[in-house]
C-alpha cells in the first residue's frame, strides 16, 4: 500500500500551517513496497528492514603493525643482555596467509599488518624497535612491558548480529562497505517513487523549442527533475501544456496511465481566469486534502489524491516551486521511501546581512546559502546565480531582520564551500 485513502473531501477547509500540511501528507502516505537490488545499486536507497552483521569484525585476532609476534617466556627465565631479550624466529606470517603457526613460550614470528595472530602470541612488537640477526630477534625489555600490544582482538570493532544499516535510513558509502564485508551481495529496499511532472501555462515552451513573442522557456520541468532525483525519486515523465481544461485533463490522464506514485504540477493555481488546475482536479474526481497554506510563498498550493496517486499542485514561479518542493514534496518522497524521519530538522544560523522579514503572521520562506564564519553556521539570501542549499524560515511581525540575528533554517543540499 502506498497511500491511505482519506474520506472524500468536497472542500479543503481553512488554510493550514506548514506543520499541519506535513502532517496531512504523512497521514495519507505509506512506504512503497520493497524490492531486491544488488549491493552496488544501494547508494542512497532505504532498507526495508534493518541489516545486521553476519560475522565479527575483525573475524580473527590480527596484527595492527608490521613487527614480531612474541610469546613471552616465564618471568623467572627471562635473561636480558644489554637490556635486550632475544627470541628465536620460527617463521613469517603475511596478511592473508593461511599457514597455521603456534608459538610456545620464548618464541617469535615475523608478522605483517592485518595478518592472523598465531596461537600463543602475547604481543606484537613493531619492527622499528627491534633488530634481527642470525634468525633471532632482539627486543629491548621495556617494549615488552608496554600496555600497547598492537593486537586487534576478534569482534573488537563489531560483534555478529549488530545493526549496521538501520531500516528507514539512507544507505551511505560506509554502509555499503560494512555490508560488503559481511557478505551481502543483494539487499531489500523500498522502491523508488515514480514521479510525473506537468508544467502548465500557455506562455511556456519546452527547452529547445522556438520562442515566439510573449512566450518563455519553461525551466520548472528541469528544476523538478533535479530536485526529485536529489530526494531519491525517479522522474518518469515531464510535460508542458497550455492553459486549457481539455489539454490539462488529457495530459493528466496520460500521466496516470504511467502508474506514477506521485504527480507534481506547476502553475494553474490561484483565483485567476486561467488558473484551471483545481477545476480539472474536480473533473477527474480528485480528493483535495488542502488547497491553501499559511505560508509565503505558497498560499495557493494544493495536495490531494488523484485516482489514489499523491498529487501536488505548486505555483508557477521557480523560486516558489523550489521552496515548496523542499518543504512539502520532499516530505512525501521520503515517506514513500520509508525514511524514519521524513521531515528534515530545522537548525539555527546567524544572518550575514539584513533580511526583509515580510511583516507577516505566517512563515515567510526564502532561499539561502550557508557559509561558515569563524566556525559559526551563517546564512545569507541566495542571489540569482546562487545554488540554494538552505531554506530560511522567517516569522513574526518584524519588517526587517538585522545582520547577526539568529534565524531558523532547513538544510536542503550539501554545503560545498562559501
Amino acid at each position: 500500500m502506498k497511500f491511505n485513502r482519506p474520506n472524500s473531501i468536497s472542500s479543503a477547509g481553512p488554510s493550514l500551517s506548514l506543520a499541519e500540511a506535513r502532517k496531512t501528507i504523512l497521514d495519507r502516505l505509506s512506504p512503497l513496497s520493497p524490492e531486491t537490488i544488488s549491493l552496488e545499486q544501494g547508494l542512497d536507497r532505504v532498507p526495508a528492514n534493518s541489516l545486521t552483521s553476519t560475522r565479527p569484525k575483525p573475524s580473527f585476532d590480527q596484527s595492527t603493525r608490521d613487527g614480531y609476534g612474541v610469546a613471552l617466556p616465564p618471568q623467572k627465565t627471562i635473561k636480558a643482555e644489554n637490556g635486550e631479550i632475544s627470541f628465536p624466529l620460527i617463521g613469517e606470517i603475511a596478511a592473508g596467509s593461511l599457514d597455521s603457526i603456534s608459538l610456545t613460550k620464548g618464541q617469535a614470528v615475523r608478522i605483517m599488518t592485518g595478518a592472523r595472530i598465531p596461537t600463543g602470541t602475547d604481543r606484537i612488537v613493531p619492527f622499528e624497535v627491534c633488530r634481527e640477526r642470525d634468525k633471532r630477534v632482539y627486543i629491548n625489555a621495556r617494549f615488552l612491558k608496554s600496555s600497547q600490544t598492537f593486537i586487534r582482538r576478534r569482534g573488537r570493532d563489531l560483534k555478529a548480529g549488530r545493526v549496521i544499516a538501520g531500516s528507514g535510513k539512507r544507505l551511505l558509502p560506509d554502509h555499503l562497505l560494512m555490508l560488503a564485508e559481511n557478505g551481502y551481495t543483494s539487499i531489500s529496499v523500498h522502491r523508488k517513487p515514480r514521479v510525473a511532472i506537468l508544467c502548465t501555462g500557455s506562455e511556456l515552451v519546452e527547452p529547445g523549442q522556438t520562442i515566439k513573442r510573449g512566450q518563455k522557456i519553461s525551466g520548472n520541468g528541469v528544476l523538478l527533475q533535479g530536485l526529485v532525483q536529489m530526494a531519491g525519486g525517479e522522474c518518469i515523465q515531464v510535460a508542458t501544456v497550455s492553459d486549457s481544461m481539455e489539454t490539462i485533463t488529457r495530459q493528466l490522464d496520460r500521466l496516470l496511465a504511467l502508474n506514477p506514485d506521485l504527480i507534481v504540477t506547476t502553475g494553474g493555481m490561484g483565483p485567476g481566469k486561467f488558473d484551471l488546475l483545481e477545476q480539472v482536479f474536480a473533473r477527474l474526481q480528485g480528493q483535495i486534502c488542502y488547497n491553501s497554506l499559511k505560508v509565503r510563498p505558497g498560499k495557493a498550493t494544493m495536495f490531494g489524491l488523484l485516482a489514489g496517486v499523491a498529487f501536488f499542485g505548486l505555483p508557477g514561479p521557480p523560486p516558489a516551486v523550489r521552496l515548496l518542493f523542499h518543504e512539502l514534496v520532499t516530505v512525501a518522497l521520503y515517506r514513500l521511501q520509508g525514511m524514519r524521519q521524513p521531515v528534515p530538522p530545522l537548525h539555527k544560523a546567524r544572518l550575514l546581512e539584513p533580511v526583509n522579514g515580510g511583516r507577516s503572521r505566517h512563515v515567510n520562506l526564502k532561499g539561502g546559502v550557508l557559509v561558515f564564519d569563524n566556525s559559526t553556521l551563517c546564512v545569507r539570501l541566495a542571489g540569482r546565480r546562487d545554488s540554494v542549499n538552505a531554506v530560511l524560515h522567517l516569522r513574526g511581525k518584524k519588517r526587517s531582520l538585522p545582520a547577526g540575528e539568529t534565524v531558523r533554517i532547513r538544510l536542503v543540499a550539501p554545503h560545498c564551500g562559501c
